[in-house]
């Protein structure tokens, strides 16, 4: 089986059965693809490699995200956290912040 290329059109492909399949199950789903697209230059703004999102890039899925919350009247702010914010983590001792 040859796999398929990893191409901004291919990835179009994939994007596009993920929003189908979150249509049949009744799931929000949020087009991250189409929206980081109506920017100019997009690649380069919100991906670093063309995979990993830049902070400008995390931006846009966290401003994506808590517009859903805000919509289903959830408060980002009010949910209570399961991990203290990557902040407050000393990466010689991250133990000590759980």
């Amino acid at each position: 089986m040859t796999l398929p290329e990893r191409t901004n059109e291919m990835a179009g492909v994939y994007v596009r059965g993920c929003l189908e399949l979150a249509g049949e199950l009744g799931l929000r789903s949020i087009n991250l693809r189409s929206k980081m697209q109506e920017t100019d230059g997009w690649q380069k703004k919100y991906l670093s490699d063309g995979l990993h999102l830049t902070a400008e890039g995390n931006a846009v899925v966290f401003q994506e995200v808590v517009s859903v919350f805000n919509e289903a009247w959830l408060s980002a702010a009010e949910m209570p956290y399961d991990f203290p914010p990557h902040s407050e983590i000393d990466g010689k001792n991250p133990e000590k912040a759980f």
